[in-house]
């Protein structure tokens, strides 16, 4: 499932900080949560550290360093997700994939969450994490500067997670998580018109289309018949 598509180019490497009115090591507690066929998942909070190189995960009671070995485990996972989406040509606008070290400068800029199927272990637990990796998503300023409060995300769904009400589970927690991160509102610059699925989550959650981007993209399956297709512009006021 793709939802937005950031204004920074992902091949640049470059990473986009937390916002500044936010504290410089935030903690997020992880979010227990309840699939549509009963099973139970978490959500976990992952921040780059202060250096800017290493990954944390926020765990039931602190912020801890993740060993490379297991970062690596689930940005694998992750990163083919969404070369996936990329080759499926319908949900996101690039039209290369991405290598192993490009996903991970981008997915994880900043602030990444990962939905993950409880295992029998208490705590994170990253064995078998290809089958229990069911989805994550970014939080990333929309805009530099003045305008930084305004944050993008995206979003990706496993494939054997769909129809468990992933999308919107995680939608929820967006909409819980960003303000928490300090940000005041939200802008998706690009859901294409022929991404139902993504569209039909977001006005659930109370989004509002604040604009339409003509013949924004070639999407496969479509463009061949109809050429290009439009995309909305999603916005949502935190404060409200």
């Amino acid at each position: 499932m793709r939802v937005d598509h950031p204004a920074m180019d992902p091949h640049s490497g470059s990473r986009l900080p937390i916002l500044e009115i936010a504290e410089s090591t935030p903690y997020i507690s992880p979010s227990k949560v309840t699939l549509s066929d009963g099973r139970h998942a978490t959500i976990y909070a992952f921040f780059r550290s202060d250096n800017g190189h290493d990954i944390e995960v926020c765990t039931a009671a602190e912020r801890e360093k993740v060993t490379v070995g297991d970062i690596d485990l689930l940005v694998d996972v992750l990163w083919k997700m969404l070369n996936l989406e990329i080759e499926g040509g319908k949900t996101y606008p690039q039209l290369n994939t991405l290598s192993f070290t490009e996903f991970k400068a981008y997915w994880f800029a900043s602030f990444t969450a990962v939905l993950i199927l409880d295992s029998y272990s208490d705590g994170l637990d990253f064995s078998d994490i290809s089958e229990r990796c069911l989805g994550s998503f970014y939080i990333k300023p929309n805009y530099p500067g003045r305008c930084g409060h305004v944050c993008n995300a995206g979003f990706l769904v496993a494939e054997q997670a769909r129809g468990q009400g992933v999308g919107k589970i995680m939608g929820k927690q967006y909409v819980t998580w960003a303000p928490q991160l300090g940000f005041k509102s939200s802008i998706f610059n690009l859901v294409f018109e022929t991404n139902i699925a993504s569209q039909r989550i977001w006005d659930a959650l109370g989004f509002e289309k604040v604009g339409r981007v003509k013949k924004a993209a070639f999407v496969k399956g479509y463009s061949e018949e109809n050429g290009l297709v439009d995309a909305f512009i999603y916005g949502y006021d935190f404060t409200t």
